[in-house]
């Protein structure tokens, strides 16, 4: 018997669910629950016993303090604080205990989990049709007799929604995993850090074993957006993964707490539109709905869509929901979400452990319980206090309505030294962030160690999008020279220059060979051509001429250091004149 309400898969989806064994739990709207089984072979789950009515298993209160603990924690672990983090942790298991009652509330559903021997093999399908069910944290279920919750437990724990009219799922093929990072920050430099999270994840991929080409929108408006994955879905490369790193909110719903979003209801507004905050064509915020972003992912041929919410960010409770049921009613496969607002660390170590195993072959749902665990073995984040303890690998979340997998993907060898373990290279990638550059950006790697100024390098993007030249200017020894070369690495990492060697550094030292405007194409043209004798055997008025040609028709980026000292020699009799 299934309760009305619940419908089955998509035909064309069945096959692509690969756990041995899956427990599909499916919540109505008349509030009851139907609990089935989904054997290895099997095309479709088999309902198990009558079913049974559920009620809200957290109260108000409950969901407010675990928010305030993964939250604002470890902001503030001062005072009453202090005490107050831990009584709230001590409570996490008693809370998952009442969810996984919740879920497994009658004697033929209880048999028929214990059945299927929850292990790696095991997967927990979450299953309605309302995000006010879907919004809770079910990751949180905890069987009373097992050491660890059933998310770190199991190979896989998605939410899924019931899928039987949608369209079948399109997976991009490729050996890399192209990912499109969507960086908003409509409040400027009032908002929350522009490289909050990009900065620790591109530092912690190099850990991981697999080539991921990740691009950074420019600029982060919705048109831009719609323009690159259409592009890209039309040169025969569409994007396997956009990332959204920015703010929600639900429509019609008043904002909390500055640029968040108001907490639970208690799941009022439960079919609120959801919306995401990009960047306007002018400035500002430009709200977009749900459903228009969900349209472009599905033009695009986009299946996986990743939701973060950094600390301070407003992705979460039901605007994270709402947004992800959206996205799988309009063709999205798996959508990633933060149930909370995430330490920027945890969110990029969480990455690191994603991307690595889908490299390894893993479904999306086992990427995620991955990177979860990755959260759960290692609870270290940082506070005013140093390094402290927190239980937050419940906040990652799986929206799915199949199961997809990129088995075109190709593992490399990574900069990790052979036998070396991720948790040994992300390990060293924290006592030593910067590691300074490849050979290949001797002229852009650091000295010593950059730290920060996401403030600046917005800046930099900003001014960057409106003139073709910009001037950094201050008193020596600011930085000066560290930021614009910290600025040409995110450029180049980010593709935010056309071609993989597109930033250019130049130093203007008098009396160097490079000084002049002749060295300076010759300097341009070995960063752009290489050692290559055609370019070397050209006449000087046909050096200028190429370098012009392709500055012209690409985008990148020249970073002049020093150039004060060209247009400010006063004598012209000096070894090497001024040029202007």
């Amino acid at each position: 018997m299934v309760a009305s309400g619940v419908t089955g898969f998509n035909r064309n989806e069945r096959v692509g669910w690969g756990m041995a064994h899956r427990l599909v739990v499916d919540l109505t709207d008349q509030d009851q629950v139907v609990v089935s089984t989904w054997h290895a072979g099997e095309l479709a789950p088999s309902p198990i016993g009558e079913p049974y009515p559920v009620q809200v298993p957290l109260d108000e209160q409950a969901l407010e303090d675990l928010r305030w603990y993964v939250e604002d924690y470890l902001r503030v672990p001062y005072g009453v604080y202090k005490q107050r983090g831990p009584q709230v942790a001590a409570r996490i298991r008693d809370w998952g205990q009442t969810l996984f009652e919740a879920l497994f509330g009658s004697e033929a559903a209880r048999l028929a989990y214990a059945a299927l021997r929850p292990g790696p093999d095991t997967e927990l399908l979450v299953r309605s049709a309302s995000a006010r069910w879907l919004s809770l944290p079910w990751e949180l279920a905890w069987d009373p007799m097992r050491p660890a919750p059933l998310a770190v437990e199991l190979g896989a724990t998605s939410r899924l929604l019931p899928a039987a009219s949608l369209p079948p799922t399109q997976v991009p093929s490729g050996a890399r995993l192209r990912v499109l990072l969507v960086i908003a920050r409509p409040a400027g430099q009032q908002d929350v850090g522009y490289r909050m999270i990009a900065r620790h994840l591109l530092e912690r991929l190099d850990a991981v074993r697999g080539e991921v080409d990740l691009q950074v929108l420019r600029p982060p408006t919705f048109r831009t957006f719609q323009e690159a994955v259409q592009q890209a879905a039309a040169a025969g490369q569409p994007y396997q993964v956009v990332h959204f790193d920015g703010h929600g909110v639900l429509a019609g719903r008043p904002r909390g707490g500055g640029l968040g979003l108001g907490r639970r209801d208690q799941f009022g507004a439960d079919q609120a539109a959801g919306l995401l905050l990009f960047e306007g064509e002018g400035g500002g915020e430009d709200p977009v709905s749900a459903a228009a972003f969900a349209a472009v992912v599905r033009h695009g041929q986009v299946p996986v869509v990743v939701l973060n919410a950094c600390q301070s960010g407003a992705l979460g409770d039901q605007t994270e929901a709402a947004v992800a049921t959206r996205l799988l009613q309009d063709g999205a496969a798996s959508v990633v979400a933060m149930g909370y607002s995430v330490y920027v660390v945890a969110a990029a170590e969480f990455m690191a452990a994603f991307y690595e195993a889908l490299f390894a072959g893993r479904s999306v749902g086992e990427a995620v319980a991955a990177g979860r665990q990755q959260l759960y073995h290692r609870q270290e984040r940082p506070s005013p206090k140093g390094p402290m303890a927190l239980q937050d690998w419940m906040v990652p979340v799986h929206y799915a309505r199949s199961d997809i997998r990129f088995p075109d993907l190709q593992p490399q060898p990574s900069a990790r030294p052979t036998g070396l373990s991720l948790d040994q290279a992300l390990d060293q990638l924290r006592q030593h962030p910067a590691h300074g550059g490849e050979p290949a950006r001797d002229l852009l790697a650091p000295v010593g160690r950059f730290v920060g100024r996401d403030d600046l390098v917005y800046q930099l993007e900003l001014a960057c999008r409106l003139q073709r030249v910009v001037l950094i200017h201050g008193s020596g020894g600011t930085g000066k020279t560290e930021l614009a070369k910290a600025f040409g690495r995110w450029w180049q990492d980010t593709g935010g220059v056309d071609v993989p060697d597109g930033v250019s550094f130049q130093s203007f030292e008098p009396g160097v060979a490079t000084f002049g405007l002749d060295g300076v194409i010759a300097a341009v043209g070995l960063q752009l051509f290489g050692p290559d004798p055609k370019f070397a055997r050209l006449a000087t008025t046909e050096r200028r001429q190429v370098v012009l040609q392709t500055l012209r028709k690409h985008r990148l980026l020249l970073i002049w250091d020093n150039f004060e000292s060209v247009a400010s020699m006063p004598d012209p009799a000096q070894a090497t004149p001024p040029h202007r």
